[in-house]
């Protein structure tokens, strides 16, 4: 079962013409993304058109777009230290997903 494609993380980023890149960037996050989710529902079944599958479909399709749009966006967060050095934190590919895993996923991972 996909969660996420890659139609959908171009259509849900307001990107209504990709390029070739766009696309292949597209799938590699749908990719990423599904592949977080086997992991974080490990063992886990999702019955077709449950509330479990509504969530993690709609944290699924959260958590692309923002990957997908990190491409042209500087990353991390930006902090400026006191003597005016930028600093950037990372972040997790999977925010919006995390509260899911946790709620109906494999207990102890998130």
């Amino acid at each position: 079962m996909a969660y996420v494609t890659a139609a959908e993380i171009l259509t849900h980023a307001g990107v209504t013409s990709p390029t070739a890149g766009d696309t292949e960037w597209a799938q590699d996050v749908a990719a990423a993304i599904e592949a977080e989710i086997a992991f974080g529902m490990l063992d886990v079944t999702v019955d077709p058109g449950s509330d479990t599958e509504a969530a993690i479909r709609a944290a699924a399709l959260t958590d692309a777009a923002a990957a997908y749009v990190s491409r042209k966006a500087p990353h991390g967060i930006l902090s400026v230290g006191p003597d005016g050095e930028a600093v950037r934190l990372g972040s997790d590919i999977v925010r919006a997903l995390r509260p899911v895993f946790r709620r109906y996923g494999t207990a102890g991972i998130a």
